[in-house]
């Protein structure tokens, strides 16, 4: 039915990307020796010899130049201790965890449950400026965050360490936090006077299963499967029971390197007096337990679901159209297209997963505002209210949103299933309009909104929504789902252009960019996959899912883990979020929506769709 094509379907483009790093599984020697060194640890005292002696039957790195041990636990300053080889002589282990044995706070980490992370230092360090090297910068000059460590002595000579994994720790991604960071615990005059190095290590983390690789201090992902995409969902979905409140809200934002609630974005708003809350990110948290339940079918997630709701409904105002009612929601003074959306979104795909109609009343209200926010020339009004004006027509423009109108598709796509078929005719008519102006006349009128990387994934979602009814397939909906599939694809990072391995699967507005893994995206390339699928085109399907894949594995770096989270204070609030960037640890409601709904729906298709690319080599 169409012709666009896929590009970058070759097999070398998408296979393995887990084999450009360092396979690493603990062995029986590597078990024992971490089994010895906790003991040490919690007791406080160590056999020199067998500790070494059990070292040297394990796989890691027997001669280093440094060894750095940092030991976490919960709600307590970690223990950083370090020592250099001297000369040609090896260095024993055991020197580094006398060290670390000996330290002061060593027993009030021991009680608890405590993760031990080694470093070697196998090549020696390298001189470096701390304000010439950058993360954009080229050659010599370039410093990969969470790969690149640094070390520097302040005027008493005392030695400093930042290992590369800090990146990841600390939550730093730019050079300009990794300085800020710095000055915050050194001061800049140091800073500007220390003569730095620069090193990389090969990084392990204890872990219940033996001990973990670490690359850009994060446990390697190792190859996708269907096990690890179901277990990151589960996580997500039990954070969200964990920490959502009795009145239905969700947990906004956590901050896991700080123990924090504090917004980055909104930093003079105080998280329990003055609680910043996006209402349109709040359905979002709704619709996570929604594809939940549509994949595992177990009701757990139901009552999580109507609180959710029973939020937004209590922020809803009913408004006038004609003699019938509408609602919208109303929230921070605004009324935002895009939470009415995904509000009905969400109502919708209640009813139709549990029958309770109990909501039925609102969808159709939500339904009502909706259709009449779209003006005569097809382009949605993006806020009902603002700041508690009303905006007119003539005001539009300077609201504008480009995420709203594609929210709202979505949500009328999946209430007209609610809708017979007889009552279903003027919001095609409006649909049409809307569509024409979205595909036809936006890409012209709003030009300077349009990003390298196609960015509306929700209209892309809208439009495969739509495709359940007759009456909304045309060819040119179509076209601009796989068109914006197409120019996603060509920016992502392929296994083998990638320019760390890690970066394989996220995308990138210009390549060399820091990874971009970005579940909202993918949910957008996963409308187009489903879209070719309901379409019977099985080839694009095919193609579609090798690009699915890679990027799965990417955000699969995001994920909050048990293994991954060795350094939260709070691990409690720390597990089962998922992360904005591979070495920032802050997370909101949305990054978890965006990659945990992602996940919950791309599982139904994971048999077939395996066995189709195989079929396909």
């Amino acid at each position: 039915m169409t012709g666009l094509a896929i590009r970058h379907t070759e097999a070398r483009h998408y296979a393995h990307p887990e084999r450009r790093l360092a396979d690493y599984g603990p062995g029986a020697a590597d078990i024992d020796f971490q089994q010895a060194v906790e003991t040490a640890i919690r007791a406080g005292t160590a056999d020199a010899g067998e500790i070494d002696r059990l070292f040297g039957l394990t796989g890691f790195p027997q001669r280093c130049g440094r060894l750095i041990l940092v030991l976490y636990a919960p709600q307590c300053k970690r223990i950083l201790v370090s020592r250099a080889a001297a000369g040609d002589r090896p260095l024993a282990f055991s020197a580094v965890l006398e060290r670390l044995l000996a330290h002061p706070r060593r027993a009030e980490l021991a009680a608890l449950a405590f993760r031990l992370q080694m470093d070697f230092l196998v090549e020696p360090p390298r001189p470096m400026d701390l304000y010439a090297v950058g993360t954009t910068r080229t050659g010599e000059q370039h410093f990969e965050i969470g790969i690149d460590g640094l070390m520097f002595r302040d005027g008493a000579g005392h030695l400093h360490l930042f290992p590369p994994g800090d990146g990841y720790v600390r939550s730093a991604m730019t050079m300009g936090q990794l300085r800020d960071y710095l000055a915050s615990i050194h001061g800049e005059e140091t800073l500007r006077t220390a003569k730095f190095e620069r090193f990389r290590t090969e990084s392990y983390v204890s872990a219940a299963g033996g001990w973990c690789r670490l690359y850009r201090g994060h446990p390697l992902v190792g190859e996708l499967s269907k096990d690890k995409v179901e277990r990151a969902v589960r996580l997500a979905v039990d954070h969200i029971q964990r920490t959502q409140t009795a009145e239905g809200r969700f947990l906004y934002y956590y901050d896991a390197a700080t123990d924090s609630r504090w917004d980055h974005e909104h930093p003079r708003r105080h998280p329990d007096r003055n609680p910043f809350y996006n209402i349109l990110r709040h359905g979002g948290g709704g619709l996570t337990c929604a594809y939940f339940e549509k994949h595992a079918r177990s009701g757990a997630t139901f009552d999580n679901i109507r609180r959710a709701i029973d939020f937004l409904v209590a922020q809803m105002r009913i408004q006038d159209y004609g003699g019938r009612e509408g609602a919208y929601v109303y929230h921070e003074k605004k009324a935002k297209l895009g939470g009415s959306g995904i509000a009905l979104y969400l109502l919708a795909e209640y009813q139709l997963l549990t029958g309770d109609d109990r909501y039925r009343v609102w969808a159709d209200r939500l339904a009502w505002h909706l259709l009449n926010q779209i003006t005569a020339s097809g382009e949605f009004i993006y806020y009902n209210i603002y700041l508690d004006r009303p905006v007119t027509e003539e005001e539009n423009g300077s609201h504008f949103s480009f995420y709203y109108p594609g929210e709202a598709v979505c949500g009328l796509a999946k209430y007209l299933h609610l809708v017979d078929a007889g009552q279903r005719d003027e919001a095609w008519e409006r649909l049409r309009r809307a569509l024409h102006f979205l595909i036809e006349v936006r890409p012209t009128v709003h030009a300077a909104q349009y990003t390298a990387v196609p960015s509306d994934a929700w209209l892309m979602m809208g439009i495969m929504e739509l495709w359940d009814f007759p009456e909304m397939r045309d060819p040119r909906y179509a076209d601009f789902v796989f068109a914006d599939a197409a120019r996603m694809i060509d920016h992502i990072y392929k296994v083998d252009e990638a320019p760390w391995p890690d970066y394989a699967g996220a995308f990138f507005y210009a390549f060399g960019d820091f990874p971009y893994a970005d579940g909202a995206r993918c949910e957008g390339l996963l409308g187009a996959y489903e879209l070719a699928l309901k379409m019977g085109e099985t080839e694009k399907a095919r193609q579609l899912w090798q690009a699915l894949r890679l990027a799965a594995w990417a955000v699969m770096h995001l994920v909050n883990t048990e293994e991954s989270i060795y350094f939260a204070r709070n691990p409690h609030l720390a597990l089962g979020g998922i992360r904005f960037k591979y070495t920032r640890q802050w997370f909101r409601i949305d990054t978890i929506q965006h990659v945990a709904s992602f996940y919950a729906k791309l599982l139904p298709h994971w048999e077939r769709a395996e066995a189709a690319a195989g079929e396909g080599g």
